[in-house]
């Protein structure tokens, strides 16, 4: 059974020519599952192969629009592809009167029914998805309310000799103390990294993070890998950021638009994921 990260964007406010703003497609045991959603995000999720009326649930992390503007597009083609199914969006409070507006202008032939949930009052998934995975919400320290997500693989007890697998998706957030214990011992950590260090003032001002404060939070948590991205256009080399992160955690891989992760079963007495090689871990190929 597949659990599966694809990139579908890196960059954060302005896009480069070859990286869109924040997007992440996660498969679980086959469930879709879309993190963020910035534009161009269909486009990436056509050239990946995905499925647009497979996605079973949006995560939004905060209403800033890099991470949302793509949010409409994608509802409209879902509707054009006929989907019937429920769409459970997940966000901060403050997205719920942004998908009022949507369905007020656009939603009377959707076709579809929209469950929106603000994760504030907590995390509730549909059962169908519930039996593979359980999901967690936390909050960041941004301008505005944000939240991280944290995906825990269910392993049912006949496959009791393998450890559950997990993921975390932290963007935006400048460094906080409780941030380590929200993601502990993750096999991948995907923390922004918007700014080198000699940009520090930069973060700083923005409530976002550099390199070095996120490969801090994955060694302080014990992550297995480190993913950074929502890099600033500012920013001309991108190997420089990986750099910079592996000074402190060397299992950083400074992600790419289409880059495709598989965390693969390994056996409770086998070694921890942060022992296991760049390539069984990074796949070329989508998913």
């Amino acid at each position: 059974m597949n659990f599966t990260l694809t990139i579908l964007g890196s960059a954060s406010a302005l896009p480069f020519s070859d990286r869109n703003p924040s997007a992440q497609a996660l498969s679980v045991h086959g469930r879709l599952f879309l993190i963020d959603c910035g534009e161009g995000t269909q486009q990436r999720i056509r050239q990946e192969h995905l499925s647009f009326v497979k996605i079973e649930a949006v995560f939004i992390s905060h209403i800033h629009g890099d991470h949302v503007f793509g949010l409409f597009g994608l509802l409209s083609t879902m509707s054009l592809y006929r989907r019937v199914a429920p769409l459970y969006i997940y966000g901060p409070g403050n997205l719920a009167p942004i998908i009022k507006f949507y369905l007020s202008y656009f939603g009377q032939d959707l076709g579809f029914e929209i469950v929106f949930q603000d994760v504030a009052d907590g995390l509730q998934l549909p059962a169908s998805v519930a039996k593979h995975v359980t999901v967690s919400a936390f909050p960041l320290n941004h301008k505005i309310d944000c939240y991280g997500y944290r995906f825990d693989e269910v392993v049912s007890p006949r496959r009791n000799p393998w450890k559950p697998r997990s993921y975390a998706y932290c963007s935006d957030t400048a460094p906080f103390g409780g941030l380590c214990d929200a993601v502990r011992g993750v096999d991948i950590l995907y923390h922004e990294a918007t700014y080198p260090v000699e940009m520090e003032n930069k973060a700083e001002q923005y409530h976002h993070s550099t390199t070095r404060q996120a490969a801090a939070c994955a060694l302080d948590a014990g992550a297995g890998k480190l993913l950074v991205g929502h890099f600033s256009s500012r920013v001309k080399d991108i190997r420089q950021l990986e750099a910079e992160c592996r000074e402190i955690f060397p299992e950083t891989v400074a992600v790419n638009d289409g880059d495709v992760f598989e965390i693969p079963y390994i056996r409770e007495y086998e070694k921890m994921s942060s022992d296991i090689p760049d390539d069984a871990l990074r796949a070329d190929s989508s998913v």
